[in-house]
């Protein structure tokens, strides 16, 4: 089951766009320190998070997504630091702001997040399990393989189910449903 949120998010992707997929890429990962050593030699305790695809090792588009999750009042202390090292970023109204950039080949999508929304908590554990249990990597990675060339639309979808049931197993803490042994 998705959420409202999910639903109206699916509404926005345009009925026509495609996924394509590609087996994971060791140079993605490469690209990945990359950027997080270059945001980090600006201020080596901010917290940044790549998350996705290629943090997890597993097929997917090939590109790379970060997150520099922080509370909302701390923005100022951010915003500068970050546009010094990557320009200003694509959305900058409130957060969370996103750049766009290409590193070493590979594109990348870069959020600074406010750290005290429940979406970003939910995602975050999400990606957690995924890192943690290789039955749920697994569907994860199949879920990105069977969509390669189809709708863009079709595979958010799934990619939602499947996060929910993660969630819902992280909530009723089944440990079938942690090992991936209950999910189709």
């Amino acid at each position: 089951m998705l959420t409202q949120e999910q639903e109206k998010y699916l509404e926005t992707i345009p009925e026509n766009k495609k996924i394509f997929v590609q087996d994971f890429n060791p140079a993605v990962r490469v690209a990945s320190e990359n950027v997080v050593s270059k945001i980090k030699s600006e201020n080596p305790d901010w917290d940044v998070w790549p998350i996705g695809s290629s943090e997890l090792g597993i097929a997917g588009q090939n590109d790379i997504d970060i997150n520099i999750p922080i509370k909302p009042d701390e923005v100022d202390n951010y915003l500068p630091k970050l546009k010094k090292i990557l320009g200003p970023p694509r959305q900058k109204e409130k957060l969370p702001m996103k750049w766009e950039f290409t590193q070493d080949g590979f594109e990348v999508e870069l959020y600074l997040t406010d750290s005290t929304i429940k979406t970003f908590k939910d995602h975050l554990d999400v990606f957690t399990m995924l890192k943690e249990h290789s039955g749920l990597r697994a569907r994860y990675e199949e879920i990105k393989k069977s969509a390669d060339g189809g709708s863009f639309r079709e595979y958010m979808k799934k990619k939602y189910e499947l996060f929910n049931e993660i969630l819902e197993g992280r909530e009723g803490e089944s440990m079938a449903v942690a090992e991936g042994q209950d999910l189709k």
